[in-house]
């Protein structure tokens, strides 16, 4: 509901009420039969933000790949509250996948996902144990598990519309194998010599590759973070920001999307 003054004057407004959308950087894809990175946290919200305060807006970075026994996990996003980043994914035949918004997936012999936050993800699926690795989590759905040598499927990703345009969000990483597992919407796809990236400032994991030795995952995507206010409550304040978001009007609200990190203020 719009905050008004108990007077009609808008100079005794000292808060603001406004609506987020957090997404965490995608984990890394693993090399060496290699499972798909997890989806970067997916959390949605509102709040109450005062005047004169200056917030900052952290926009996770995406895990990078590495030819070694352990990748990278996306890193978090924060604005009021936070969310995690992905999941790195399980790598050189006997590990398992990180924790994080959502589980990376697990590398071949059978290693396990990673879990997923209640709440902004899901898990990732389980290495194959002939060939493949699973994928990782999704903010919409959990990995597949490899099934032979064919890597598992990315979990799903979520959509969101806070700028006007449907765009989805965390979706996890395929897995590497002979035949390579597709990733999530805006997600990287397993492959047998490389995994692709995900899609930057969308949270998806990058893809999984299915042979060892001098090959690559591929690199997490960066997140995203989205501040929105009614027009009418906003336009009783003035804005500052840092970061270079982009600014637009949809229907009754004002957003801010930011694909750096930067910060928000009222005054």
């Amino acid at each position: 509901m719009p905050i008004t003054s108990a007077y009609g004057d808008s100079r005794l407004i000292s808060v603001l009420s406004v609506e987020y959308l957090l997404v965490g950087g995608g984990g890394a894809g693993a090399y060496n039969l290699g499972g798909g990175g997890g989806g970067g946290g997916f959390v949605t919200g509102s709040g109450i933000i005062a005047k004169g305060g200056t917030y900052t807006v952290k926009v996770g970075a995406g895990g990078a790949a590495a030819r070694s026994r352990f990748t990278q996990s996306g890193s978090l996003s924060s604005f009021i509250t936070s969310a995690n980043g992905g999941g790195g994914a399980g790598t050189d035949d006997n590990k398992t996948g990180a924790n994080g918004g959502s589980g990376g997936g697990g590398a071949n012999a059978t290693s396990t996902g990673g879990t997923g936050v209640s709440g902004e993800g899901n898990n990732g699926g389980s290495g194959s144990g002939s060939g493949s690795g699973g994928g990782g989590g999704g903010a919409g759905g959990t990995g597949s598990n490899g099934v032979g040598t064919t890597g598992g499927a990315g979990g799903a990703a979520s959509t969101n519309n806070y700028n006007g345009t449907t765009t989805s969000y965390g979706g996890g990483g395929g897995g590497g194998g002979t035949t390579g597992g597709t990733g999530g919407t805006n997600a990287g796809n397993g492959g047998l010599t490389t995994g692709t990236s995900g899609t930057a400032n969308r949270g998806g994991g990058g893809g999984g590759a299915g042979v060892g030795g001098l090959t690559d995952g591929g690199n997490g995507g960066s997140g995203r973070v989205i501040i929105r206010a009614l027009t009418t409550d906003l336009n009783r304040f003035s804005v500052t920001t840092t970061g270079s978001p982009t600014t637009g009007i949809d229907g009754v609200y004002t957003y801010y999307t930011y694909d750096v990190t930067g910060s928000f203020r009222i005054g």
